[in-house]
């Protein structure tokens, strides 16, 4: 088993090429899915990458997994109905991917099923929340400890599960409902974005916040660069949107203009570079993390956003039947 310091040198060898920045971005094709897919996330160490697909009327989801040297769907795996965002243990190859579904009682059920990548098959689904509302809206995984924090909107909490865990450890209580939810297992802080416009840190070994900042009118998806310790949080408002830059106290250093309502949003900490999909706008905005500045905004149709550091490619889903591939460079 990995010590801790062994997991560590594992995830940190990313950091070490951390300085360059890519010189330009470029739209490398398309990946056709069955169907349109939601939330996705990336194993950074088996250069694959989970899609959520939701069946919208059926009694199970799907979860396509892509081989991110062939860009090509490898396959797909069966889930229960609640494909929505994705979120995994890149030590474990571990994938958790949560949303909601109204059971035959017309009650509405708020799960997370564990996917394990070697064997493809569903291991466990662990019941979250039986609360009306946004369900759950956000998942992260720390992977130096293997523990999931899932923003569970419907009761105002993030709920904590330890690895290899069956049920929820813990509850940390937020004011407003909670979207998006990043780790740095640098420092074990993690960030929630809430829809009041507020950012959330959470102690992750106390489980409980210590600082609570404003930085938007409705925030939505959050990322954070383990080498900076930067935060970068989508203020998901109509018009003239930002992107609200903290460092890694909660304080906030730039609002960043971007495109007509960002959502998703993920860091490259090789190139420092953050990509952030606006729904509205129908583009992808790039900003440098040195500059705090967008260097360029790319014609990109997306909702959620997830990038590969080791291979500097950046994935877009969410608003046809496909996955967007980009090259960094």
């Amino acid at each position: 088993m990995l010590t801790k310091l062994a997991k560590a040198v594992a995830i940190a060898v990313l950091a070490i090429s951390a300085c360059a920045i890519a010189d330009a971005q470029s739209i490398k094709g398309t990946i056709v899915l069955a169907s349109q897919p939601q939330g996705l996330a990336v194993n950074y160490l088996s250069n694959r990458i989970y899609v959520a697909l939701p069946s919208f009327e059926g009694t199970s989801d799907s979860l396509a997994i892509i081989d991110g040297k062939s860009d090509t769907v490898i396959d797909t795996i069966s889930i229960p109905p609640i494909a929505y965002d994705v979120a995994v243990d890149v030590l474990t190859d571990a994938i958790y991917v949560g949303g909601s579904y109204t059971d035959a009682n017309g009650v509405q059920q708020s799960e997370i099923a564990v996917v394990n990548g070697v064997t493809k098959k569903v291991e466990r689904t662990i019941p979250i929340s039986s609360t009306s509302g946004s369900g759950i809206q956000g998942i992260a995984v720390d992977p130096l400890t293997g523990t999931v924090y899932v923003a569970n909107a419907s009761d105002n909490v993030v709920d904590v599960i330890h690895r290899f865990g069956a049920k929820v450890h813990a509850q940390v209580s937020v004011a407003e409902s909670p979207f998006g939810v990043t780790v740095n297992p640098f420092n074990n802080q993690v960030y929630v974005a809430l829809s009041n416009g507020t950012v959330d840190v959470i102690d992750g070994h106390k489980e409980t916040i210590t600082t609570t900042t404003t930085v938007g009118g409705a925030n939505a998806g959050i990322a954070v660069n383990w080498v900076t310790g930067n935060i970068f949080v989508t203020n998901n408002n109509y018009g003239p949107s930002t992107v609200g830059v903290l460092d890694g106290k909660g304080d906030v250093l730039a609002n960043v203009s971007v495109g007509d309502t960002p959502y998703g949003v993920d860091v490259d900490l090789n190139t420092n570079l953050t990509f952030v999909a606006n729904t509205i706008g129908g583009t992808l905005s790039v900003i440098n993390g040195k500059t705090n500045a967008v260097t360029e905004t790319l014609p990109v149709t997306g909702n959620f956003v997830a990038v590969n550091p080791t291979t500097s490619k950046v994935y877009i889903t969410g608003q046809t039947n496909s996955v967007t591939v980009l090259n960094e460079q």
